[in-house]
């Protein structure tokens, strides 16, 4: 059948001089509203290339950043699971099945000088000093604390406990450890019985959970913890949980550093506001201060 009109059909009248009007208009307004879903639309977009490129870790209302003082080697083996300064040397718990140890190396050559293998059934975590001069050392699923003495590492004691250890420190103000599991809360212990005395969920100035707390550092009533998978570290305030300040501490490898290394983990207090850090199979550790990010025009 032959859809074309036939030469017989009359042509449509031409549309009067209103109809001319209202279809100029409604051509006028259609442009203004695909124009103005393109400006949102552009917004929109703008938004959310702003938002990618934010960070998406914790917020809080100090932000820091990371300026290197020095640098000194590390074992690169070393999965790194806790830092404590004790007597002007490093202590450090390193991690893995079969591989976890306790070791003194010092503080200017990065020099290990003496280390001592944990039971072949433990994944070594994080490590404190206890107010009588004692190191426990946390394992990560198996709930046992090894305590041990100072000088020699020499196995003395265990606690038990229920879940999983991951990092720990002595708030000396309170009197208390501090224990964190890998999620955002923190539990509180008697450092001589090792017993459960509180704990406090950690959220940062949003009010969101900060989770997978991993080492610890107790300074002058402050909680610094690492942030695991992260090259963030945060500053806790015990009493209420909140944020007090983030640190940004990426970009502190070189590329070809970060080929074999994994995870920034491990702070421990030094004088005069420094810390050392470094991280799980790390080739440096870092004598670092936190510093006020500057403000950018």
């Amino acid at each position: 059948m032959d859809d074309s009109p036939s030469s017989a059909d009359p042509e449509p009248p031409p549309p009067a001089q209103h109809d001319v009007g209202e279809t100029a208009r409604f051509g006028r307004g259609r442009t203004a509203l695909v124009m103005a879903a393109a400006v949102v639309a552009a917004g929109l977009m703008l938004v959310a290339i702003a938002w990618s490129g934010r960070d998406s870790g914790p917020v809080a209302e100090g932000e820091l950043r990371v300026e290197v003082v020095r640098r000194l080697p590390h074992d690169g083996d070393a999965f790194t699971q806790g830092l404590e300064l004790v007597d002007g040397d490093v202590v450090e718990s390193t991690g893995r099945y079969g591989e976890s140890t306790v070791r003194r190396w010092d503080l200017e050559s990065g020099t290990v000088s003496e280390e001592v293998s944990v039971p072949e059934e433990f994944f070594a975590e994080g490590l404190t000093e206890l107010p009588d001069g004692r190191l426990v050392q946390l394992t990560w699923k198996a709930g046992v604390a090894i305590v041990r003495e100072a000088d020699s590492f020499e196995e003395v004691d265990r606690f038990t406990y229920d879940g999983e250890g991951w990092g720990i420190c002595m708030d000396e103000p309170s009197g208390r450890l501090v224990m964190s599991d890998g999620s955002a809360d923190l539990t509180f212990r008697d450092p001589v019985t090792f017993e459960v005395t509180g704990s406090v969920d950690v959220v940062d100035g949003a009010g969101a959970a900060v989770d997978q707390l991993n080492e610890l550092e107790c300074v002058d009533g402050r909680i610094w913890a690492n942030v695991w998978q992260s090259d963030t570290i945060v500053a806790i305030d015990p009493g209420s949980g909140e944020l007090e300040a983030t640190v940004d501490a990426s970009g502190l490898l070189s590329e070809a550093q970060q080929a074999d290394a994994d995870v920034l983990n491990g702070i421990a207090a030094l004088p005069d506001d420094e810390f050392l850090i470094t991280g799980k199979l790390w080739p440096e550790a870092l004598v670092v201060r936190f510093v006020p990010v500057e403000a950018t025009s």
